[in-house]
């Protein structure tokens, strides 16, 4: 497959602190087969969100995207919006974080699982990735090496070097020169111009002009989250000579002209300024042409002879200017509003209650709810329960899919338990009292689902050391107990979240067509082993850290940003936890 990428009021929105928001879109215009284009745009503008919209990685909330006259997103079999596997397999995508996308124990197993959706013999991938890894500039011998191993440049090239083996038609780069050498660099654009001059397509986001926009065919900025449509880079170079995002190069070549000097026009094709040695060579002669004396005529006195009041003129456009303006200056130097609180363990939400106070009052209601026998209880629990959280519904949104399948359990449950055999039929009574049970514990999940946005591993580890702290005289392993209940906090949701990785990496490298966030069920059993040793490479990462904190080492008083103290709120909320269970046990009684 071949053509344009096209965008037509193409929406992506994700969930940014709880709540959906529009992060890039709508999107109109395309890109062109055949050229190379640059993305290029502040941090957080969307650039890296526009490639993993075109990789198939994000899903759209509303438009189209289109390659060729064909559509990312179809219908499948049952009426299912699916990915359409014919333009992923002509796609290939490199994250801007090459080491998210590793997870065999050696690299050939890599360009293999790369290479699997293509159904190439065994003697055509050989080929493939003894071509890649020689265009890329990696040795053979890391060819058994441990993709984790790899320096972050050599990871950047086997990063390329999976992708150009796929010989897909389309190239979508996320920062390719970050890490890289000179010479990495360099190899990178021959492969960029060889993919070209093949009919090959790239779209590339980078903050690199001084690398890559001598390549470039076109520039299109990515602002807020929108795309203005490319122009050509020549056309985006004349018009950006002066600006701080502009090459160096492009910002010499504006001075010496400012300066009255001639410059002369490169003769390399597409390159967009001279070579070091035709600029050198032009220098040389309009010097040597001139007696000495009449050198101001072609260099200012500010460019020769710079005085002192001149050179701080000069620093203070600098940090004024095109480059940083003072306005920039100015924000960076503002403290953001709730770092402080960052930096003591807590900002907002997290910070509202105390953590024991919070458990408590979670541990009183739960206990209160689970004593109800009837309907009337469990129905007063889920009124108590439904004001309790009504102004936390945000944070229970992301959970919705969860509760649902949870409820979906409890009626499969309670009809399995009012099942009879002999004599075949259905007791209603042993399924109420299954569904009652269910439902009593459905609602204390309901109510604890917020504590985990209302408490960080930190303020919950220091309400254990600041509770229990006395009974170290006792030689009590407070300290390292909370420290446990800490780790435990910290590394549950990386269970989700590496699971989540793997799932990327089956849509970006195996080409899977599966709904996005999981994975397809013939990968499930071969990723088994290489998730297990993927979270015991975190864990060991983990060790790493807490030694180079210190923790393990011999005790002594430690300092603490911050200190757990009673207030108000908190001395108000276990009092309505309270009042609440009281009210719950007395409905126990006379009922």
């Amino acid at each position: 497959m071949s053509g344009n990428w096209t965008f037509k009021d193409a929406s992506v929105d994700a969930v940014v602190e709880q709540r959906s928001k529009r992060i890039i879109g709508p999107i109109n215009g395309s890109f062109q087969q055949g050229r190379i284009t640059l993305l290029v745009g502040a941090n957080g503008a969307g650039k890296s969100t526009l490639l993993e919209t075109m990789a198939g990685l994000r899903a759209l909330q509303s438009g189209s995207v289109a390659l060729g006259g064909s559509s990312l997103w179809e219908k499948g079999k049952r009426g299912k919006i699916r990915l359409n596997r014919s333009v992923l397999l002509n796609t290939g995508i490199a994250l801007q974080h090459s080491e998210s996308q590793w997870f065999a124990p050696k690299t050939s197993e890599e360009f293999r699982f790369s290479l699997k959706p293509y159904k190439l013999t065994g003697a055509e991938q050989e080929d493939r990735i003894r071509k890649a890894m020689k265009a890329t500039g990696l040795p053979s011998q890391l060819a058994d090496a441990d993709p984790w191993t790899l320096s972050g440049g050599q990871q950047r090239r086997l990063s390329l070097a999976c992708l150009i083996a796929c010989e897909p038609k389309w190239l979508l780069l996320d920062e390719p020169t970050s890490g890289l050498d000179t010479a990495g660099i360099s190899q990178l654009l021959n492969v960029l111009q060889a993919h070209r001059e093949a009919g090959g397509g790239a779209v590339i986001s980078t903050h690199d002009l001084d690398a890559l926009l001598p390549i470039a065919d076109e520039v299109a900025v990515m602002e807020d989250g929108l795309l203005r449509q490319g122009v050509p880079a020549a056309e985006w170079a004349a018009a950006h000579l002066s600006d701080g995002a502009a090459p160096q190069a492009l910002r010499v070549l504006a001075e010496l002209q400012n300066a009255s000097i001639d410059v002369p026009r490169s003769s390399g094709g597409m390159k967009l300024w001279p070579s070091p040695s035709e600029l050198a060579g032009s220098l040389a002669s309009q010097f040597a042409a001139c007696p000495q004396e009449g050198m101001k005529e072609i260099m200012p006195t500010r460019l020769v002879q710079p005085a002192a009041s001149t050179v701080t003129a000069a620093s203070h456009q600098v940090l004024s200017g095109d480059l940083i303006s003072n306005h920039r200056v100015q924000e960076a130097a503002k403290v953001p509003p709730g770092l402080h609180q960052n930096i003591i363990g807590a900002t907002g939400l997290t910070s509202r209650f105390d953590p024991r106070a919070l458990i408590l009052s979670y541990v009183l209601l739960a206990a209160a709810i689970l004593m109800q026998g009837r309907w009337a209880g469990i129905a007063a629990s889920a009124l108590l329960t439904g004001l309790a959280l009504f102004p936390l519904r945000a944070q229970i949104r992301p959970w919705m899919k969860v509760i649902r399948a949870y409820s979906i359990m409890i009626a499969a449950i309670a009809f399995i338990a009012g099942i009879q055999l002999k004599p075949l039929g259905f007791q209603w009574p042993n399924a109420e009292f299954t569904l009652l049970k269910f439902s009593g514990l459905l609602i204390v999940m309901l109510l604890g689902l917020p504590m985990l946005a209302m408490v960080t591993p930190l303020r919950v580890q220091r309400a254990i050391e600041q509770t229990f702290g006395w009974l170290g005289r006792f030689k009590v392993p407070v300290r390292s107990a909370a420290l446990t209940v800490t780790l435990i906090f910290r590394f549950i949701p990386l269970l989700g979240s590496e699971w989540q990785r793997f799932a990327t990496i089956a849509h970006a490298r195996g080409k899977a067509t599966s709904q996005l966030g999981s994975l397809p069920v013939s990968m499930l059993f071969p990723v088994v082993i290489p998730y297990i040793r993927s979270l015991l490479r975190l864990a060991e990462q983990l060790a790493d850290a807490l030694e180079a904190r210190g923790i393990g080492s011999p005790d002594g008083k430690p300092t603490r940003g911050f200190t757990l103290r009673f207030k108000t709120g908190d001395v108000l909320l276990m009092l309505a936890a309270l009042l609440s269970a009281a009210i719950l046990f007395y409905l126990k009684t006379v009922l």
